[in-house]
């Protein structure tokens, strides 16, 4: 009799649990209690299970390849969500716990949208538990955190990219539930009529944008912890405009004198359904000549500037 029941690989989904005040560190925080919130994804893959070798390499007096110890035992989960809102301005975007993961924070404090700022102070960041459902089966990240990264081209569904890295929990047997996605809102493509970017508070022709945190995230171990956490993050993207009159911008004048220039990527009309990304300091790092659909281009390198965080909003 096999023992292979038939398990389909597309049926896979993941759910979040963010750790509450009371929880301590990097324990499961959904087998504590916390109400797993199933994400609705495209893409979703996991490197299962990573870690790192110690070569016991003994003296024995024969060759070939050493036994080793596995440790710094690993799991990264990634994807991407679709660049919406929650359906209601000052309501969070079901989205928003890779947010929080990422070392930002959730502020509803302004009635008519929800901000997302990035936490400067460390203890204050928020780590999370991942399920990583399959038939069958499930992978569980402790202690997640993520790093985001925005997408978008015009004709396209705008994207939220995401790779969260944690604490290998194990991998049990388990009947996969069912997922409620009922949060998440319909996108609207990238059009003319829907979105908009502009830079130094210039409109410009944009067909793609991008912008990714890079935050760079560690596992340290010691005798009393171990933890994931950002150690740092270098934020940088490009933007790909259609190339405007020199004198109405001139990418090369302003990149020459190190100039620190606000931007702002909108995406979407309707309350509850808008997406924004700006920040108040980026410097041009590039720009390369190039077309699109016979029309000339310019690519713009960006890159965010320390203490000039993008904002992410919802509106």
């Amino acid at each position: 009799m096999s023992i292979t029941p038939g398990y389909k690989s597309k049926a896979r989904f993941m759910q979040v649990g963010i750790k509450r005040p009371a929880d301590a560190k990097g324990i499961d925080y959904i087998a504590e209690g916390v109400t797993p919130l199933a994400i609705q994804t495209n893409g979703l893959t996991t490197t299962s299970w990573e870690s790192e070798q110690i070569s016991r390499d003994l003296d024995n007096g024969k060759n070939g390849a050493q036994p080793v110890i596995h440790t710094g035992e690993m799991i990264s989960v990634s994807g991407a969500v679709e660049m919406a809102g929650s359906g209601s301005a000052n309501t969070p975007a079901a989205w928003s716990p890779l947010m929080e993961m990422s070392g930002y924070d959730i502020n509803t404090s302004t009635a008519t949208e929800v901000s997302h700022n990035r936490i400067l102070t460390a203890e204050d960041e928020l780590d999370g538990t991942i399920y990583f459902r399959w038939q069958g089966m499930y992978h569980i990240l402790l202690a997640g955190k993520v790093t985001l990264g925005t997408s978008a081209k015009i004709g396209e569904i705008g994207k939220i990219n995401f790779e969260a890295k944690g604490v290998y929990g194990g991998t049990l047997e388990g009947a996969m539930p069912n997922g409620d996605f009922s949060a998440f809102v319909q996108p609207v493509q990238l059009s003319t009529a829907n979105t908009s970017f502009s830079l130094d508070g210039q409109l410009l022709n944009m067909f793609e944008f991008e912008m990714a945190q890079n935050n760079a995230i560690e596992i340290d171990e010691g005798t009393e912890l171990k933890q994931v956490f950002i150690s740092d993050w270098a934020e940088e993207g490009k933007v790909i405009i259609e190339q405007p009159a020199l004198s109405t911008f001139d990418p090369f004048a302003i990149a020459r004198v190190n100039t620190l220039l606000p931007f702002e990527f909108t995406h979407g009309l309707t309350t509850g359904n808008i997406f924004k990304q700006s920040s108040t300091g980026v410097q041009i790092m590039s720009v390369d000549p190039g077309e699109h659909k016979g029309k000339a281009t310019w690519e713009l390198g960006l890159r965010v500037i320390t203490g000039h965080d993008s904002i992410i909003t919802t509106l």
